[in-house]
């Protein structure tokens, strides 16, 4: 071979070499400095809420640091709070728009609280909750947990006959249906519970928080938002929306607060009951650059695979 073939070819290989080494820095960085910065650390073991430390000092660690809270009243299979994380799955989700309002493009930095009393869902809500911890989402899910205004075993009415819509009209309440069933469920009392894990939790002052709340609390809703008021909490939340709110409590909400001036909570109806059927596996699919933001959170193991793929697109021959 001759000599200046040898040596052309040796400068192609050192230029190849180049380029890659200048692809793998440009993407380590951008892990670092776009992926990495805001991945949301998971809690320790120390501050996962126990069952029965709801209304406890030592429960409030979970919430602490977290700038961005959402409380999901009556979770039924979780569907709102995935909503939230994962939009892509429920692009005509009505609830999107109220998500982009209060939380901006910070979803993956919202810590979520759901709260279902039907002991119905709790096999689902487990799994649904260690798939989200193991994508690093701040989610804690109360099962066979009922919201009222007292820290109480309660009567619980179940739906049996509609598990093809996840028994959603069950309730404390006891509301008329065909069919029903009555159980004995644990309940809160959400003032002391919301005292106690969101106005008391630690967390930067230097920071704006927001905080979102649904609730679905099959007629019992008006009951809770009207202790929320009472005891003064309700204005710390910054939406609240929900389908059982009658237009007549609507309006006496308004009139309460119409002439405050510190008081800007957004009381908004709303029934998204969609995609309720929609039970889409739990598994870590890598995302793709079209649902990079939606997702907003990736696994260390599909970031490195996203730069194997974009090395072979280069068609680099070192040969």
């Amino acid at each position: 071979m001759p000599a200046h073939v040898s040596v052309k070819k040796a400068k192609n290989s050192r230029s190849k070499i180049w380029i890659l080494f200048v692809c793998v820095c440009g993407l380590t960085a951008f892990y670092f400095l776009f992926v990495k910065s805001t991945t949301h650390p998971l809690p320790s073991s120390s501050h996962v809420i126990q069952s029965n430390q709801l209304n406890s000092p030592s429960g409030a660690k979970f919430l602490d640091n977290c700038q961005y809270i959402y409380i999901d009243m009556g979770t039924n299979i979780g569907i709102q709070i995935r909503k939230l994380y994962e939009p892509y799955l429920y692009p005509k989700a009505q609830v999107l728009p109220l998500f982009q309002e209060i939380f901006g493009n910070h979803s993956n930095e919202v810590c979520s609280i759901g709260f279902e009393a039907n002991p119905l869902h709790d096999s689902y809500l487990k799994e649904f909750e260690s798939y989200c911890l193991k994508r690093r989402w701040r989610v804690k899910i109360y099962s066979s947990t009922a919201v009222s205004i007292v820290a109480a075993n309660l009567t619980f009415f179940t739906e049996p006959g509609n598990e093809d819509n996840n028994q959603w009209g069950a309730s404390l309440e006891n509301i008329a249906y065909s069919q029903k069933k009555n159980i004995t469920v644990p309940s809160i009392d959400i003032i002391s519970w919301f005292r106690s894990n969101v106005i008391e939790r630690k967390y930067s002052k230097d920071l704006s928080t927001k905080i979102m709340m649904k609730s679905d609390l099959e007629g019992h809703d008006q009951v809770v938002l009207t202790a929320m008021i009472l005891s003064g909490i309700y204005c710390s939340v910054d939406l609240i929306y929900g389908e059982h709110l009658s237009g007549e409590f609507q309006n006496t909400i308004g009139y309460l607060l119409k002439n405050s001036k510190t008081c800007r909570t957004k009381l908004i109806y709303m029934d998204d009951e969609s995609y309720h059927r929609d039970r889409f596996p739990f598994k870590g699919a890598v995302a793709t650059p079209q649902i990079f933001n939606s997702i907003g959170s990736f696994e260390r193991a599909h970031f490195f695979t996203y730069i194997l793929k974009f090395l072979e697109s280069l068609d680099l021959p070192f040969s």
